[in-house]
């Protein structure tokens, strides 16, 4: 176990530094652009979807009417798991330090500590949305072909990892709208928010920002943009690790959820023997995505 002592930190116990630093601004909660937040009482949530009636069939004259029956279809679980850090550092440090006044922020370091991995576990969500080792309720990635619909398949991925560019922009948002429920019934979701890693930022603005067709000598309109497509724009995830995956997400109220068991708690502690102080931060909680049409999205490149 580290312990900040007075060898950790022996240039600080002499005058005259110019400057002692180390704090930077970190990248806020960007999970919250992608997840929306739920509280939690319970160990692990679980979230049914149903199967309801499919569609009315033909009645003749005198004939039955067809029954349809209606089940629990795809379960997903939220298992909620503990993250934390902490750190320890002895009285004579705390003491000594000359620098107290400019000594780096160290609860905030722990929160920014805690965020980044809070940060990275929702981002997780979208990096493994093409591994099998990965799968939704359905038994299938996140980002797949043959996601089962009453006997049929429907994709929200391309055959073939595809570019971000007008078109395959375009495919995806007609994709959208051609999404199935688990009856069979055609739905009305619609796009939303467009979620790319920095490296398609600039991309994203051109397609979504230009009144008018680019890389194209036709003065043609942008149809993306005046039908206003992807009404919320798009937002950039700097903790997606692909640098050419992008997914468009969709309206869908029940898709990536975020479950706070326990909030951040911070405790602070003197050890009774070494009387060092005792910093730690931990919390609870799980990211997931209840279903698979709450997104649109190709693989890297």
């Amino acid at each position: 176990m580290a312990i900040i002592t007075l060898q950790s930190i022996q240039n600080l116990l002499r005058p005259g530094l110019a400057a002692v630093f180390g704090d930077y601004l970190t990248y806020p909660d960007q999970w919250k652009e992608i997840f929306t937040s739920h509280v939690s009482n319970k160990a692990v949530e679980y979230e049914v979807e149903m199967r309801l009636l499919p569609m009315a069939q033909f009645k003749p004259d005198g004939g039955a009417v067809q029954y349809g029956d209606m089940a629990q279809a795809y379960t997903t679980s939220y298992f909620h798991r503990n993250f934390g850090i902490g750190f320890q550092i002895t009285a004579n440090s705390i003491r000594d330090n000359l620098y107290k006044d400019s000594w780096p922020r160290a609860t905030e370091s722990g929160k920014d500590s805690m965020r980044q991995a809070k940060n990275i576990e929702g981002a997780n969500v979208l990096n493994q949305a093409t591994n099998p080792s990965y799968p939704v309720s359905d038994g299938k990635p996140l980002f797949s072909t043959q996601h089962p619909v009453s006997g049929n398949t429907v994709p929200n991925t391309f055959a073939l990892p595809t570019q971000l560019n007008e078109t395959s922009l375009q495919d995806a948002l007609i994709g959208i709208q051609k999404f199935l429920n688990v009856a069979g019934l055609r739905i009305a979701l619609q796009s939303e928010k467009l979620i790319v890693p920095p490296e398609l930022q600039f991309t994203a603005n051109v397609l979504l920002e230009s009144k008018y067709r680019t890389s194209t000598a036709n003065n043609d309109i942008s149809a993306i943009y005046n039908l206003s497509s992807v009404p919320m724009g798009y937002r950039v995830n700097q903790f997606l690790t692909s640098p050419s995956q992008w997914q468009l997400l969709t309206n869908e109220s029940n898709g990536f959820k975020y479950y706070e068991r326990d909030p951040l708690t911070i405790d602070m502690f003197t050890d009774t023997t070494t009387r060092n102080l005792n910093v730690t931060f931990v919390e609870r909680y799980s990211f997931g995505c209840s279903n698979w049409r709450a997104v649109f999205g190709s693989a890297g490149v």
